[in-house]
């Protein structure tokens, strides 16, 4: 039987479409096994995945000072140090002995040389665009230009970024060639550079998997870059709330929901007085999930439920809109339900994610969660009510999505490297 390991790491919203990816090839009849972020080891196991664990709990470490920095914009901090880095790299390669085939996420891009070792094909499977492009620079996928001038700038920042993560991985990396892999070391240029580059990884192959209705494919990447779409994970267990969730839902208007997922703050509390504030002045409901983020209050008012999380498929087609971080995960999931967004970006993909809403009509201008105040929220929210033309395109744009099987796609491309 063919042997598929999938290697990825970080929050619920890097492992979730895994898990949908690893159930629709266990369905096809393929042997696969998840390794990823040891705390998602009860998540993956109660669907039946088989589990391998990479060390690193993500909760806890984005609870460190330097996660909290990082959740700020501070990119400038180490978040993982180097021993964590080794066991990760030593953990997926034990799970991957025996393998026919490797699925790497974007953070688990070490996952490369892996198969390099083992002398079997990968690809990278990723919900944000990474592959270089003269549209759009690197993470800015809403900031497209046709000025010549800025193609070559914008093909540039794509290069930086690879350069920049080789030289601060580099090191490691090669030593971990060398020590564990039997591989001879790769220079300081990179893998782009070799001279002598394995078969089956020139070029790698590259998965995108979000939707060409949000976010077309630029016309200058090549057949190696294959453009899926989302890949929800569906519950075969019908969700049942609890009673005091459903009386909220009966007892008033539609609410807004309220969710920064995996992200936290280090004023959690400011955040929800702020909310509370907000909600208050707009006369609306809503229901926070607080997921990792400890949002807590000493005082709920009758017009805010507050919970740790509830399924969004099940969720978001009940609410007005969703005020969210802008991962990747959480909106796609606003995006099938037809859902107008608020997005409060933190870092990384968000801010693009939410700008990209802006510009496709359904959501409103991103809120960085740095400002977030009760008066800036307030705007928004106003925003929402006062446009229900962003309802409408919303729901046409679900109806789009809803059209795309992005699971089968993705089978698709996969069994062409397994061939």
């Amino acid at each position: 039987m063919t042997k598929i390991t999938i290697l990825t790491i970080g929050s619920r919203g890097d492992i979730q479409p895994f898990c949908a990816l690893a159930l629709g090839l266990m369905a096809k009849g393929y042997s696969v096994t998840l390794a990823a972020s040891v705390n998602f080891a009860d998540f993956a196991q109660k669907m039946g995945i088989p589990f391998f664990p990479i060390a690193g709990d993500f909760r806890q470490i984005l609870s460190t000072p330097a996660g909290l920095a990082l959740l700020q914009g501070n990119t400038n901090v180490t978040l993982i140090e180097d021993d964590l880095r080794w066991q990760q790299r030593l953990d997926a390669w034990n799970a991957c002995q025996g393998s026919d085939l490797l699925i790497f996420a974007p953070l688990a891009a070490w996952g490369y040389h892996l198969a390099e070792a083992l002398n079997i094909p990968a690809i990278l499977v990723t919900p944000i665009p990474v592959t270089a492009t003269r549209s759009y620079p690197f993470l800015k996928f809403a900031d497209s230009s046709p000025e010549k001038l800025a193609s070559y700038f914008n093909v540039f920042t794509f290069r930086l970024v690879e350069f920049l993560s080789w030289q601060k991985s580099r090191r490691l990396t090669n030593r971990f060639r060398q020590d564990v892999l039997q591989l001879p070391p790769i220079s300081r240029l990179g893998a782009r550079y070799r001279r002598t580059k394995p078969p089956y990884l020139s070029p790698l192959p590259v998965l995108n998997c979000y939707s060409s209705a949000v976010l077309p494919p630029p016309l200058d990447w090549s057949s190696q870059v294959h453009q899926g779409s989302y890949l929800f994970l569906s519950d075969s267990t019908p969700y049942q709330p609890s009673p005091s969730l459903e009386a909220f839902l009966k007892a008033g208007p539609k609410p807004f929901y309220i969710g920064f997922g995996s992200m936290m703050a280090c004023n959690p509390e400011m955040i929800v007085d702020a909310i509370i504030t907000t909600l208050r002045k707009t006369g609306q409901r809503a229901i926070f999930c607080t997921g990792w983020g400890g949002f807590t209050t000493s005082e709920i008012p009758d017009f805010l439920y507050v919970t740790q999380e509830v399924p969004h498929d099940w969720l978001l087609p009940q609410v007005t809109a969703a005020i969210h971080h802008g991962g990747s995960g959480t909106t796609a999931a606003t995006l099938r339900a037809g859902t107008p967004s608020i997005v409060v970006p933190f870092f990384a993909d968000q801010p693009a994610w939410g700008k990209r809403l802006e510009q496709l009509g359904v959501g409103t201008a991103p809120l960085p969660f740095a400002e977030l105040t009760a008066e800036t929220l307030a705007a928004r929210i106003q925003a929402i009510l006062d446009t229900p033309s962003m309802r409408k395109k919303a729901h046409d744009l679900s109806q789009q999505i809803q059209q795309e099987d992005g699971l089968a796609m993705a089978i698709e491309v996969i069994e062409q490297y397994l061939q």
